[in-house]
C-alpha cells in the first residue's frame, strides 16, 4: 500500500513540475509567429520559423531531461527510503530480542539473588553453630574429668564385690597370718 501512495505522490508531482515548467516556459520563450493568413511565408521567415522551432524543441528536450533527472532522484530517494525503513524494522525487532533476553536475565539474576540471601543465612546460622560447639569444647576441657567414667567405676565395683565374696568364701581355707606359730594336725583337719 505503501508503495502505492508513493507512486501516486510522485506520479502527482512529476505532473505539477511539468505543468509549472510549461507555464514558466511558455512565458520565457516566444512561440514562433506563424502568419495568420494565407500568404506565402520568404524563405528568411521559414528559416527563423525553423529556427525558433528548433529552439523550442532543445528547450523541451532539456526540460524532459530535468524531468526524468528528477524523477531518477525521487526514485533512488524512495528506495533508500525503504532500505532505511526495511532495516530499522529489523533493529527493532532485534531491540525488542534482546529487551526479552535481557528480562529473561534480569529474572534469572533475581532467582540467583535470593538463592543467594538464602546461602547467606545457612552460613551465618552455621557459623553461630560452629562458635557454640567451639564455646562447648572449650568448657569441656576446662572441667576436670573423671578418671574412670561411671561405667568403669560401676564395673570396678562388680568386680571388687566379687573378689571380696570369693575371697570370703576361701577364708577357711586360707593359711594362718602368722607363720611363727607350727601347724597341728587339729589345724589341718588330719585324723588318725
Amino acid at each position: 500500500m505503501e508503495s502505492i501512495m508513493t507512486k501516486k505522490e510522485l506520479s502527482d508531482l512529476i505532473r505539477e513540475e511539468a505543468k509549472n515548467n510549461s507555464e514558466s516556459t511558455s512565458e520565457t520563450l516566444q512561440t514562433p509567429t506563424v502568419p495568420s493568413n494565407r500568404t506565402r511565408m520568404t524563405k528568411a521567415q521559414l528559416d527563423e520559423l525553423i529556427t525558433q522551432l528548433n529552439q523550442a524543441l532543445q528547450q523541451e528536450k532539456k526540460q524532459v531531461d530535468t524531468l526524468q533527472h528528477q524523477v531518477k532522484t525521487l526514485e533512488t530517494e524512495i528506495n533508500d527510503e525503504r532500505e532505511l525503513s526495511s532495516r530499522l524494522q529489523n533493529e527493532l525487532k532485534e531491540a525488542e530480542d534482546y529487551q526479552s533476553q535481557l528480562n529473561e536475565q534480569k529474572q534469572l539474576v533475581e532467582k540467583l539473588y535470593t538463592q543467594l540471601q538464602q546461602k547467606e543465612e545457612l552460613a551465618v546460622e552455621l557459623a553461630e553453630k560452629n562458635e557454640l560447639i567451639a564455646t562447648l569444647q572449650a568448657k569441656l576441657q576446662e572441667t576436670p574429668q573423671p578418671l574412670a567414667t561411671t561405667e568403669s567405676s560401676q564395673e570396678l565395683l562388680v568386680k571388687e564385690t566379687a573378689l571380696t565374696r570369693q575371697a570370703r568364701e576361701l577364708e577357711p581355707f586360707a593359711a594362718p597370718a602368722s607363720a611363727s606359730k607350727p601347724l597341728t594336725n587339729e589345724d589341718i583337719g588330719w585324723f588318725d
